[in-house]
């Protein structure tokens, strides 16, 4: 008789900095997961107030000693893990319902056996919530009616919150230091960039709230920091001016970007 294979590791790697309220929101979800893995969670916490390890408990608690920054925290989350899996949380962010984790994990032994190829990256849709009192609906990141992910990928990259990523792979591939706006897109691509090792379930999957600087319309300091940033392409770039100038409109930007994803749906 083969024995039965032993359940996943996967590594949830959670950042928080100044964001009590947010983190054990973000902690709650992940306790609330109905999963057949076992879970390893890494805190990360850069917080003028440090997170009392009671907080996080049963969870790991990392103290962020490295220069502020996302991808420095990201990277130190990386070098804690050891799972099968990966995946990236912001204080904030949550799993959609008890059981989207198990989707995924689902998704990606279908696409094994499908393929033969066990992927290297599993993602869903994530549901993108503007911050109140936008009176912007909720939309997902990919549209439903996308159906050509090679074509959409040319515009998009998924939300960070709603990959699994191969653990031996993302911790050899760690978030590049010299690209402090954008690192974790050119990360996402090199992950994305065989669609043979990607299994893409079109089901949403976790919630991402707008708000945070990656959302929000870049002013003159980010736009000239985005615009150095080596990872970005140059119609990267040109996207980046073209947000900068819709600064008039700021408080329908989402809106715009409900329309944007939408009409790329459609389109591909």
């Amino acid at each position: 008789m083969t024995p039965a294979a032993a359940p996943p590791l996967v590594s949830i790697i959670v950042l928080t900095r100044n964001n009590p309220r947010e983190l054990e929101h973000t902690l709650t979800s992940i306790r609330s997961q109905q999963v057949s893995a076992t879970l390893q969670v890494v805190v990360v916490d850069g917080s003028d107030l440090p997170v009392s390890p009671e907080a996080v408990a049963p969870f790991e608690l990392v103290r962020d000693h490295l220069p502020h920054g996302i991808f420095p925290a990201m990277n130190l989350g990386l070098s804690h893990s050891s799972g099968q899996w990966v995946q990236f949380l912001n204080s904030g962010d949550s799993w959609l319902h008890p059981h989207a984790l198990q989707q995924l994990l689902d998704h990606a032994q279908a696409h094994c056996r499908r393929t033969g190829i066990y992927p290297r990256v599993v993602f869903g849709q994530a549901r993108i919530c503007p911050a109140p009192p936008s009176p912007c609906p909720a939309w997902l990141v990919p549209d439903p009616a996308m159906g050509n992910l090679r074509r959409w990928l040319r515009f998009y990259v998924p939300n960070h919150q709603s990959l699994l990523v191969a653990g031996d792979w993302a911790r050899q591939h760690p978030f590049a230091l010299n690209s402090p706006q954008s690192a974790d897109r050119s990360w996402m691509a090199a992950a994305l960039a065989d669609l043979s090792q990607v299994a893409y379930l079109a089901a949403p999957v976790v919630r991402y709230n707008l708000g945070g600087i990656s959302s929000e319309l870049p002013n003159w300091q980010i736009l000239r920091l985005r615009l150095l940033e080596p990872s970005r392409s140059l119609m990267a770039k040109v996207a980046e001016i073209v947000k900068f100038l819709q600064q008039p409109f700021a408080p329908h930007y989402p809106h715009l970007m409900a329309l944007r994803s939408r009409l790329i749906g459609w389109v591909v």
